[in-house]
C-alpha cells in the first residue's frame, strides 16, 4: 500500500541545509546564558575597536553602510593611533579583529546560524564595519551549512574564514602610502588571522574533550579582549589616544582656514548680488558706483575684522569662515585639557590653544591685496592667561619657551623691562639647551626601514626654535639698556613702542606721533625710523630708506637691523626677478650687503643666519 511504513523501508525526513551544532544538545537555559555572555564580550570588543579607532565608543555612520569607499580599513590604521608611530597598535588591532573574525563563526558552527546574527549586527552597528560584516555573514553561513561541516571542525573554521582574508587583502592596505609601508600595513590583519586561528584552536581543542559544553567562546573572547585592553593601556595609553585625536591632528599651522585666502571672488559675488546691492543702497545708503562701493565695503570689512567678525551682508564662502573653525578647534583642545589634566601632552595642548587664540586677521593685507592673512607675532591679551599657565605649570617643556617670549613682550609693554629681560635671557638659555639636545638625539630616533617613527615629544622643531631664538635676541636687544635711560619719558616711550601693533591701519600714525616726541639723540629714534622704513610698499624706495637709517645710525641696534633688513630685501628682489641682467645685479647687491653686514657686525645674533644665506647664494649669474 502507498505511504505505509514497513520494516524494510523506514521513512526518513530530509535533513535541513543549515545544521544544528553540538552545543545546543545541552540545557537550553545554560546555553542561553552562555550565549548572552558571548554576545556581551563580543559587543565590548566591538565598542573598544570603535574607541581606539575613532575616539568614541559608538561611531556608527549610515554613510559607512551605503558608501563602499568607507569600507576600507585605511582610517583604522592611521586615524587616531597610527601603526607607523605606535607599533603595539598592530598587536592590539590584530587581537580585536581576530575576535570579530572568528567568534561569530564559532557560534554558528557550535550552535546555529541564527545565534550568530546578533554578532554580525554588532560588527555593523558597534564596530562600524559593514563591509567586514558582509564577509562575516558569508563565513557564518558556510560554517552552519552541511557541506562544510567536516569531521575536523578546525579545518572547517579555517576554510570558512576565507571571506575575511579576501576582505583584508582587498581593502586592508594603507592607501596612498609608499610600497614598503603599504605592504607592512597588512600586518594587523595577518595578526588577526593568526589570533582567530588560535582562539578557534583553544575553543575546539578543549571543546573536543568537554563535548563542546557552552561557555568556551565567551571565555576566550573575554580573555583576548582583556589582553588587548591591557596591552593598549600599558604600551600606548588612552591619554595618548585622546592627544592624537583632539590635539595632534589640530595643529593651527596646518589648518587650511588660517592659511592665506583671497577675498576678491567673494567680494565680487557680494557686490553683484541683487539682494545685497538693494540692502546696501536702501539700508546702509552706499553708492552704486562699483569702484567707490568696493572701497567702502573693503573699509567696513577691515573695521569689523579687527573685532574678529565679518559684515552681515558679506557672502562668505566656507574657506573664509575661520571663526567657526576656531570654535571647533577650541572645543577639541578643551575636551582634552579637561579629560587629561595629568597627561604629558598637556604643554602641547596649551600651546596650540594659546597660539590659535593669537591668530588675528591682518587688515592691512585686506586693503592692499584683498587677501585674508593671519599673524601671530603680536600677543593678544585674551591668550596671555594660557601662556602664563603653560609657563607656570610646565616650565621644563619646550613649549614654555614660546610662552616666556609672549609674557616678556607683555611685561615690556607695561614698563617691566628688567623682569622681561631676565625672562628673555632664561628663554635663550633654554633654546640653546633644547637645540643641543635635539642635535644629540639625531640618529637615535631613525625610523626602522622607513616604517616606524615614534611621535615627537614636542612640537617645537629645530626650525621653530631657531626662529624663536632670533625673536628672543631681537627683543632682548630692543628693550636693553641701550634704548632706555633713567628718564621716565624714555621708559614710557619704549613701552609705547613695544605695545604698537604693526598690523593695524593706524600703526603708521602712532609711529609718526612717537617720532615727534623723540629728539635727534633719543635712543629710540633709530628703531622708530626703521619701523617706518619697513612700511614703505615700493621695494626700491624701501631700500633707500633702510640704507639711510643704517648710514645715520651705524652703531645702534636700529642701524644694524636696517642693514639686515636691506640684505633680506635685496635677496627678495633677486629671487623675484626674471630678467637676466637685473637678476645678476640684484644678486651682486645682495652679496655685497650681506658681506658688509658680516664685516660690520660679526658678533650679531643674525651673523650665523647671514653666513648661511650668503653661503647658499650662487657666485654669479650668467645672462
Amino acid at each position: 500500500m502507498d505511504n505505509k511504513e514497513t520494516d524494510k523501508t523506514p521513512i526518513v525526513g530530509s535533513k535541513s541545509f543549515l545544521a544544528v551544532g553540538p552545543t545546543l544538545h545541552y540545557s537550553h537555559s545554560n546555553v542561553q546564558w552562555n550565549w548572552l555572555l558571548a554576545v556581551g564580550a563580543f559587543c565590548l570588543s566591538c565598542l573598544f575597536w570603535s574607541k581606539i579607532v575613532t575616539g568614541t565608543f559608538w561611531s556608527f555612520d549610515i554613510e559607512a553602510v551605503t558608501s563602499p569607499s568607507y569600507w576600507r580599513l585605511t582610517r583604522d590604521l592611521t586615524t587616531g593611533v597610527s601603526i607607523f608611530e605606535y607599533p603595539w597598535q598592530i598587536f592590539v588591532l590584530g587581537l580585536l579583529m581576530g575576535i570579530m573574525s572568528v567568534s561569530p563563526v564559532l557560534i554558528s558552527q557550535l550552535m546555529s546560524f541564527r545565534y550568530s546574527v546578533v554578532f554580525i549586527l554588532a560588527v555593523v552597528f558597534l564596530a562600524n564595519l559593514p563591509g567586514f560584516a558582509l564577509c562575516l555573514l558569508i563565513s557564518c553561513l558556510g560554517a552552519a551549512c552541511r557541506p562544510l561541516r567536516f569531521r575536523s571542525r578546525y579545518i572547517a573554521i579555517a576554510l570558512c574564514t576565507a571571506p575575511q582574508l579576501v576582505y583584508w587583502g582587498l581593502l586592508g592596505g594603507a592607501k596612498g602610502e609608499d610600497p614598503i609601508k603599504w605592504g607592512f600595513s597588512f600586518t594587523p590583519w595577518v595578526c588577526a588571522w593568526l589570533d582567530g586561528l588560535i582562539i578557534a584552536a583553544f575553543v575546539l581543542g578543549i571543546g573536543h574533550y568537554t563535548r563542546y559544553r557552552p561557555g568556551l567562546v565567551w571565555v576566550f573572547t573575554l580573555l583576548t579582549l582583556v589582553i588587548a585592553v591591557g596591552t593598549f593601556e600599558a604600551a600606548i595609553g588612552f591619554d595618548e589616544l585622546d592627544y592624537q585625536l583632539y590635539v595632534a591632528k589640530n595643529d593651527p599651522e596646518n589648518v587650511d582656514e588660517f592659511h592665506d585666502h583671497s577675498i576678491t571672488d567673494a567680494l565680487d559675488t557680494t557686490i553683484t548680488d541683487p539682494d545685497v546691492r538693494k540692502y546696501l543702497g536702501e539700508v546702509l545708503f552706499y553708492g552704486t558706483e562699483p569702484i567707490p562701493l568696493r572701497a567702502e565695503l573693503k573699509r567696513e570689512i577691515q573695521i569689523l575684522l579687527q573685532y574678529d567678525r565679518w559684515p552681515s551682508w558679506f557672502i562668505m564662502p566656507e574657506t573664509l569662515d575661520y571663526q567657526a573653525k576656531r570654535e571647533g578647534l577650541l572645543l577639541q583642545y578643551d575636551l582634552f585639557i579637561r579629560k587629561r589634566p595629568d597627561s604629558r601632552r598637556m604643554p602641547i595642548a596649551l600651546y596650540f590653544r594659546a597660539l590659535l587664540m593669537e591668530y588675528s586677521p591682518d587688515v592691512r593685507m585686506v586693503e592692499q591685496k584683498e587677501i585674508l592673512h593671519f599673524y601671530t607675532d603680536y600677543p593678544r591679551r585674551d591668550a596671555l592667561p594660557i601662556w602664563h599657565r603653560l609657563y607656570e605649570y610646565f616650565p621644563q617643556s619646550a613649549e614654555s619657551i614660546e610662552a616666556r617670549w609672549r609674557i616678556a613682550r607683555d611685561w615690556a609693554g607695561r614698563e617691566r623691562f628688567e623682569q622681561a629681560e631676565r625672562l628673555l635671557a632664561e628663554a635663550q638659555d633654554r633654546v640653546i639647551e633644547r637645540l643641543k639636545r635635539l642635535e644629540e638625539s639625531q640618529g637615535h630616533g631613525e625610523a626602522f626601514l622607513g616604517l616606524f617613527r615614534p611621535p615627537a615629544d614636542s612640537v617645537m622643531t629645530v626650525f621653530k626654535l631657531v626662529e624663536l631664538q632670533r625673536r628672543l635676541s631681537q627683543w632682548r636687544l630692543l628693550i636693553g639698556p641701550e634704548n632706555r635711560t633713567d628718564d621716565p619719558g624714555s621708559i614710557e616711550r619704549l613701552a609705547q613702542f613695544v605695545r604698537l601693533n604693526p598690523h593695524l591701519p593706524d600703526y603708521a600714525d602712532h609711529l609718526n606721533g612717537l617720532l615727534e616726541r623723540t629728539g635727534d639723540k633719543d635712543q629710540l629714534r633709530d628703531n622708530i625710523l626703521l619701523a617706518q622704513a619697513k612700511l614703505v610698499a615700493d621695494d626700491q624706495l624701501q631700500a633707500e630708506r633702510l640704507s639711510e637709517v643704517h648710514k645715520a645710525f651705524p652703531k645702534t641696534d636700529g642701524g644694524m637691523m636696517a642693514l639686515y633688513e636691506l640684505g633680506r630685501l635685496k635677496i627678495g628682489l633677486y629671487q623675484g626677478e626674471s630678467e637676466p641682467e637685473q637678476k645678476k645685479k640684484h644678486l651682486s647687491d645682495a652679496r655685497a650687503t650681506l658681506s658688509s653686514f658680516l664685516e660690520l657686525y660679526p658678533g650679531s645674533f643674525c651673523a650665523d643666519q647671514v653666513k648661511e644665506v650668503l653661503g647658499g647664494l650662487p657666485a654669479g649669474e650668467k645672462p
